[in-house]
């Protein structure tokens, strides 16, 4: 057997190794779902028709009005789209039952009522020195304790990312002032918009993307992420399960790449199916576990496709109030008041018309630090399965899912240390050792191999160790940091990493068919379209890349086989280099 085609036998055995590396998820410990029980006597029915290819109409609307004998109407202006239909009826046991067996309707229930889970305390001034230069950080500790700072270190800070708030409404408060936040909508009757009417929306909205480094204010985990309002709770905190899915619909189809759903109650179904399809869209759903004080996690978040979370306070222990068991995936800060100071600090509205850096507590204040947590992590170009998986792999706690803390209490620190020293380091080797294979199919002088090799393990994992050392904050070492393929997400945003022209063979063969041609510039070229195959292989087999449009399974082809195409590239050039040193 010739050396080249041992070498090409090694490298399909390299491709074949590294897609049977890919990580398992972890598994949620989630509650089943509670028997559907009888009800009786009047009340608001929630009825969610099927959807299909086709726009629900007013024609639906009558025909289920005909069938119930009763006055209904669309949850929202937006809810055509979803189906999502509400009225009075005088017996819902009897509603539903007719409604049961009808092939239009996918779910039919009694409307569940759920709130905002956290409670308002006093704003208070300080002075702090240092980064960030926001004069109350030094208040927020659970920023520090989460490792926020490391967020804010040299990633893309979220940037690029969608974080839908779906709660009372964000109004942009002063310290929201750099801070993208988009128009949203409103889904609360009467609330013509998207604005805050309570305070609790605009304080998780804070802990998101506050704006930071502004010298006024607070601070917040992933700054440069963009905030979507979506308005489902009322100003006194309360909303309605059909105001609720219709939010978490319309979030899913208007960009959101999280979901921070600081709000519970019962179960339902209806709830439950706009969950499942914000997922189904790669949609990153988080929800508080509840602030009952005892076992029994409320829903969203006991959901087996959310991230539950349950709350602690400063001491690091579960909050006193913080619901706890199935259902609970990870903990993070919520804040304990009775400590002082020891509640969550963010600027939200005074209900006087202005503002104040406020000091809230509940899992409410948990769940935003974990949404913020996921921005920044898809920022750095991961999907959302390995975002999730990382958040719950990388949490502090014991390696068994725990009933009071889940998988452990967040750790942003060791979260972002896994994609940059494991990832980085892994693909760094990869692309390194497969330039080295390549080349030994040919007498090619030591030089050229040492030139490729190096060039290989940067563009594949870009200078990962530059993240832990004590350098300037610039977009310069930031993209030294990065894996070639990375890098729109420091110049752009992270949307444009996985844009399928970008993550294929199409720049490396322009890279070898006119840098391969002049023989100086050839191990360069040849490193290039090595590192850059690699990064494709290794990330279709962690789901680090991924490519628009394409579904799943063809996601994985379309990496492995735009990876194979690079190494074929490789294998031309370094053909290139043999004929060439050959013939002198």
């Amino acid at each position: 057997m010739s050396r080249t085609l041992r070498v090409t036998f090694g490298l399909l055995a390299v491709v074949v190794v590294v897609l049977a590396m890919a990580p398992k998820p972890v598994a949620q410990i989630s509650p089943d779902v509670p028997e559907v029980t009888s009800w009786s006597g009047p009340g608001t029915l929630v009825v969610d028709l099927l959807d299909d290819d086709s726009r629900a109409d007013d024609a639906d609307l009558l025909a289920i009005e005909q069938t119930l004998g009763a006055d209904l109407d669309w949850a929202s202006e937006y809810s055509r789209d979803e189906g999502l239909i509400v009225g009075q009826v005088a017996d819902l046991s009897a509603a539903i039952a007719a409604l049961r067996g009808d092939p239009r309707v996918e779910n039919v229930e009694p409307e569940v009522l759920m709130s905002a889970s956290g409670d308002a305390g006093s704003a208070e001034a300080g002075l702090a020195a240092g980064f960030p230069n926001d004069p109350l950080y030094d208040k927020q500790w659970h920023l520090r304790a989460m490792g926020a700072p490391d967020g804010w270190k040299s990633t893309p800070r979220g940037r690029g990312v969608v974080v839908a708030v779906i709660d009372t409404g964000v109004t942009k408060v002063d310290d929201l002032d750099g801070t993208k936040i988009l128009e949203g909508a409103s889904f609360v009757p009467g609330a013509r918009t998207s604005a805050d009417d309570n305070g609790h929306g605009t304080h998780c909205a804070g802990t998101i993307a506050q704006t930071t480094n502004n010298g006024k204010g607070v601070a917040g985990v992933a700054p440069e992420a963009t905030i979507l309002p979506v308005k489902v709770l009322s100003g006194a905190g309360f909303g309605s399960s059909a105001w609720i899915a219709s939010g978490i619909d319309w979030a899913a189809d208007n960009g959101a790449d999280v979901i921070s759903m600081s709000l519970g109650g019962g179960y339902s179904a209806v709830i439950h199916t706009a969950v499942k399809r914000a997922r189904e869209k790669g949609v990153i759903v988080v929800a508080a576990a509840g602030n009952s004080g005892r076992e029994g996690v409320s829903y969203p978040g006991a959901l087996k496709e959310a991230i539950g979370v349950s709350a602690t306070g400063p001491d690091g222990s579960l909050a006193p109030y913080s619901s706890w068991g199935k259902g609970v995936d990870v903990s993070a800060p919520g804040g304990d008041k009775t400590k002082p100071g020891g509640g969550v600090w963010q600027d939200t509205i005074d209900g006087k018309g202005g503002h104040a850096v406020a000091e809230f507590q509940g899992t409410s204040m948990a769940t935003p630090h974990v949404a913020g947590a996921a921005a920044v992590l898809l920022s750095t170009g991961m999907d959302a399965d390995a975002v999730e998986r990382t958040l719950l792999d990388s949490s502090d706690g014991t390696g068994t899912w725990d009933p009071k803390f889940g998988w452990g209490k967040l750790n942003l620190h060791t979260a972002l240390g896994t994609v940059i020293d494991k990832f980085g380091f892994l693909r760094f080797g990869l692309a390194a050792v497969m330039a080295l294979m390549l080349t030994n199919a040919a007498t090619i002088r030591p030089q050229f191999r040492a030139v490729a090799a190096s060039t290989a393990g940067f563009v594949g994992g870009g200078l990962f160790f530059l993240d832990w050392l004590p350098l300037p904050q610039n977009a310069v070492f930031e993209l030294l940091s990065r894996p070639f393929l990375l890098w729109p997400a420091v110049m752009l945003d992270s949307r444009w990493v996985n844009f399928p022209l970008w993550v294929s063979a199409l720049l490396p063969a322009m890279v070898a068919f006119t840098f391969g041609a002049f023989k100086p510039l050839r191990p360069l070229a040849l490193g290039f379209v090595v590192g850059v195959g690699a990064h494709l292989v290794h990330g279709a087999a962690t789901g680090t890349l991924n490519p628009w449009w394409f579904p799943g399974t063809m996601e994985v082809a379309w990496l492995v086989g735009n990876g194979v195409l690079c190494l074929i590239l490789g294998l031309a050039l370094v053909g290139a280099e043999k004929l060439e040193t050959e013939a002198k």
